[in-house]
């Protein structure tokens, strides 16, 4: 992986092909090998990038100062575009980066040809119920430590209470060594992971989605069918009419993470159009 330094930490990414930019933002403890089955199946003509965004599946800490707010970590954004030369590119968003996506493109409408969002926190939805309870957690000391010891047991990692919700396809072994093993070894990981949670708000994404809603440029909402507890279909529905020019569609046999469980169903929907 290509590394960047940025003011407020250094960032690791995937950097493949030449072309049209598409820049892939993943959730919550993730990271950029969440495309890794989408950037396999991408044709020529396109320079896909996939950072490891400082959200708790990241093995590069971030500084204590850090900004990791969802406008601080669209300025993050911001700055990352700078230092790879992007004046513009198409931004993917999936799960929580599906929610940064949404804050990037309001503040900087300029800097974003395309917004294709799939299973993602809008609108009221940030964080989903289901993990609401991670912003009191995070709040009690020694918490992020307990569920860095419970990660250790990967059956725990497929359970509802982690990423078992998220995929039909994604085994433990999986989770644990390409997600969560940064937040298992590094205390100061688990920091930044604090700081993200304490910053989820709907009041983020209900600002966004006023603000898109004169988005001038296209959208593709792709939605993952089976995601029914996390973010059901009527909130993908309601997100595809926030925008003045957008394109609906769900994908069958897939969770929040359709680039995991469809890839090849993912590719189609992001390139048309």
């Amino acid at each position: 992986m290509n590394e960047v330094r940025l003011s407020d930490g250094s960032i690791r990414y995937r950097d493949q092909g030449s072309g049209t930019p598409i820049v892939f933002l993943h959730g919550a403890l993730s990271n950029a090998n969440t495309w890794r089955k989408v950037l396999a199946l991408m044709p020529e003509g396109y320079r896909c990038i996939a950072p490891d965004l400082p959200l708790g599946g990241h093995a590069l800490p971030f500084g204590r100062g850090a900004d990791l707010t969802p406008d601080g970590i669209a300025r993050l954004l911001a700055e990352f575009f700078a230092a790879l030369g992007l004046e513009e590119a198409v931004l993917v968003g999936n799960d929580t980066g599906g929610a940064y996506a949404q804050v990037f493109a309001a503040a900087y409408p300029e800097k974003v040809s395309r917004l294709v969002l799939c299973n993602c926190d809008a609108l009221e939805t940030f964080p989903p119920k289901n993990f609401s309870s991670l912003q009191r957690g995070i709040r009690v000391p020694g918490y992020t430590f307990l569920m860095a010891q419970l990660f250790r047991y990967k059956p725990f990692l497929k359970s509802a209470q982690v990423l078992g919700l998220l995929s039909h396809a994604l085994s433990k072994e999986e989770i644990a060594d390409l997600y969560v093993r940064g937040f298992v070894r590094d205390r100061r990981v688990r920091d930044d992971f604090k700081k993200v949670v304490k910053g989820w708000s709907p009041r983020a994404t209900q600002r966004a989605a006023a603000a898109l809603a004169r988005f001038p440029k296209p959208a593709v909402i792709i939605w993952g069918a089976d995601d029914e507890r996390l973010f059901p279909r009527d909130l993908g529905e309601r997100l595809w009419a926030v925008f003045p020019q957008a394109r609906f569609e769900v994908v069958e046999s897939a969770l929040t993470y359709v680039q995991e469980d469809q890839p090849e169903r993912f590719v189609q929907a992001l390139l048309v159009g």
